[in-house]
């Protein structure tokens, strides 16, 4: 990294690391020599890390400013920040409330606006910085009863490629990954995924739901593999826009230059596959 000021280690702040891929992030970054903190919302409560864990609700603008200020201080800098926080309901249109879609929306996008607003001026001010935001094959591709989650997704992309162009002048990159479902070991719906409450038993909600769980537990895609690739994007002297990974590569690429009945026949086919799952 170029700047002012040269540091020992790169430091990396990584937002939303109780778990999951948040936890293998850090554990990754350290173990190829970065300074890494780690944020949640309530820290009393992380299970043992190796790392410092540090308060933010990317819900509360006084909170995330706050945190990168910690930050900080306590690392020196502040040069990467990435984004694990997410938020997924899976329910159709009629079956998703207004309160489920905006807390999606509070915490996929208006979190990462919160987000970037704090670690902009502190990153400017040192001269240099990346920001690492997660999106997903949702934000590729509009799935039928994941509107509220997929739309987050789109939204959250054009949000960081408007980004990418204004603070380039400063010395400061922004990175859009693009992973599809990746194989942990979890319960098929809980914190990561959740049913929209209006979703009946046998609705096809449930249905999409068992296949979401079916193509995870069959992701040849995992935490440590997307670690690796961040770790890659950070020490990268020249940096991309977006990085799809898996099915996202290729789904890309067809949602580019596809006629919309051949869209229409690659949901029809995923819809009739939930039907089966």
């Amino acid at each position: 990294m170029t700047g002012k000021t040269r540091h020992v280690a790169t430091t990396v702040l990584i937002c939303g690391a109780s778990g999951g891929l948040g936890q293998v992030l850090a554990r990754t970054l350290q173990g190829k020599g970065m300074v890494v903190c780690g944020t949640m919302r309530d820290p009393s409560k992380a299970a043992t890390t190796d790392f410092p864990m540090l308060a933010m609700d990317v819900t509360d603008e006084q909170s995330v400013a706050e945190c990168l200020s910690a930050a900080r201080e306590k690392m020196g800098s502040v040069d990467v920040v990435v984004n694990c926080v997410n938020e997924m309901v899976l329910g159709s249109v009629e079956e998703t409330s207004m309160a489920e879609l905006d807390r999606v929306y509070a915490i996929n996008v208006l979190g990462l606006a919160a987000i970037a607003k704090a670690a902009v001026p502190v990153m400017r001010d040192q001269g240099h910085g990346l920001i690492v935001t997660m999106s997903s094959l949702g934000g590729v591709l509009a799935v039928p009863y994941l509107s509220a989650y997929t739309s987050s997704k789109f939204a959250l992309e054009a949000f960081s490629e408007a980004l990418y162009h204004e603070v380039k002048p400063d010395n400061i990159d922004v990175a859009i990954m693009q992973p599809v479902a990746m194989h942990m070991d979890r319960p098929d719906v809980g914190d990561h995924l959740k049913i929209a409450e209006g979703a009946g038993s046998n609705s096809m909600t449930q249905s999409v739901a068992r296949l979401m769980a079916k193509d995870t537990r069959a992701s040849k895609l995992t935490p440590e593999k997307v670690s690796l690739a961040i770790h890659d994007v950070i020490v990268s002297k020249k940096r991309k826009l977006r990085y799809p990974m898996d099915r996202a590569r290729v789904v890309g690429k067809i949602k580019r230059v596809a006629p919309q009945a051949m869209i229409n026949k690659l949901i029809g086919g995923m819809l009739n596959d939930a039907r089966r799952a």
